[in-house]
């Protein structure tokens, strides 16, 4: 494919449009904190950071073993958790016992994982889901009455008068598992691996490569939160070993793209020992000669992560999507965000550098100062 442009010299346009797709990601998160009345609601916050309950109804292997079936019990927890009627009596309750006034929607749950559990005369459903926003409900007060009236439900649906034998039903609430200190971690982690990267490009070429790496990189991270928003995908502990690898694949075509700037660099001074280097030309040029490796990899890597994504539960998805989005924005990144950052520091240290020495450069007797033209 040829590209008669000048790649880095658009970088007003590339610029743009991540900026526009972060502005549609604020405009999201806006609009579900303030429709929610929760700012925790602006992203899909999964149990894993947020807490949450777990229903667990033993019915059998005779009841579990059908997929159809599987479904069809599934589709009865979710009835009820978004079932008017126990909204409702929440909503009561609230008003009556606790003289607190809460919206209908925000007592609403959403099932954020479920499985079969066991085996034999022990399979169960398992059926995880959020809790009652804290601003809400910060002693899960109402939490607990919302999952007595969803149990005592499910055990009039599962008696004996329709046809239900020697079947349990019970729920417990759980806690945040991927506590503040894990996203404390994580953002570390991050940190340190943005700093080390920066080094590491910054020894292998320059200061001006490994700071337009770095940022990149960030632009990547920014672009998979901005979609996961814009896309409500859950955001549990798989999020950040997604961000993680992310981050780890996306500096490779950065890399390879620095590299052949590199390169062709060293041919152009080897040709011409005076000439004055075009960052945007060797930063263009350089792009267009990796460009169809760097749409290779990323097809390829592509492919694999949305058949898994596809086939996979639940759970893969979480990991899997935000994937996608990342192996999107790193390319973008890699081709029209990296090399343009190069040439436009690149430029402007080379001019402070050229302003710097001819400041420096001493004007003997005689010898008139040359004015810029």
């Amino acid at each position: 494919m040829k590209i008669n442009r000048n790649i880095p010299r658009m970088f007003k346009i590339w610029f743009v449009i991540p900026f526009v797709v972060i502005l549609i990601a604020a405009a999201v998160f806006t609009g579900y904190a303030v429709s929610y009345k929760d700012v925790s609601k602006g992203m899909n916050i999964g149990t894993d950071f947020a807490g949450g309950s777990i229903v667990n109804i033993v019915l059998g292997e005779s009841e579990l073993s059908d997929s159809e079936k599987y479904d069809k019990h599934l589709d009865t927890v979710v009835e009820l958790l978004q079932d008017d009627a126990i909204a409702e009596q929440i909503v009561t309750y609230a008003k009556e016992e606790l003289n607190q006034t809460i919206d209908a929607s925000a007592v609403k749950a959403t099932v954020s994982y479920s499985q079969k559990s066991d085996s034999g005369a022990n399979m169960t459903l398992v059926v995880k889901y959020d809790n009652i926003s804290k601003t809400y409900d910060p002693t899960n007060e109402l939490t607990k009455v919302r999952n007595e009236l969803i149990v005592e439900k499910l055990n009039e649906i599962y008696s004996a008068e329709n046809g239900y034998t020697n079947v349990s039903v019970t729920y417990s609430n759980i806690g945040a598992t991927a506590s503040e200190s894990l996203i404390r971690t994580a953002i570390i982690s991050l940190a340190i691996s943005l700093a080390i990267i920066l080094v590491y490009v910054i020894v292998r070429f320059e200061l001006w490569s490994g700071l337009a790496a770095v940022i990149a990189l960030i632009h990547d991270v920014a672009i998979m939160v901005a979609l996961t928003i814009v896309f409500r995908i859950q955001v549990n502990s798989s999020f950040i070993a997604a961000m993680i690898t992310i981050v780890a694949y996306s500096i490779n075509n950065t890399i390879v793209i620095f590299d052949r700037v590199r390169e062709n660099i060293k041919i152009e001074k080897k040709l011409n020992h005076n000439a004055i280097i075009d960052n945007f030309e060797m930063a263009d040029k350089s792009t267009k000669q990796s460009m169809t490796r760097t749409i290779n990899t990323t097809v390829t890597t592509m492919f694999a992560i949305v058949i898994f994504a596809i086939l996979g539960a639940a759970t893969v998805r979480e990991f899997a999507l935000p994937v996608i989005f990342g192996l999107i924005a790193g390319f973008y990144s890699s081709v029209f965000i990296s090399p343009a950052l190069y040439a436009l520091m690149k430029n402007a240290g080379d001019t402070w550098k050229r302003n710097r020495e001819n400041k420096a450069t001493p004007i003997f007797v005689g010898q008139k100062k040359k004015k810029n033209a």
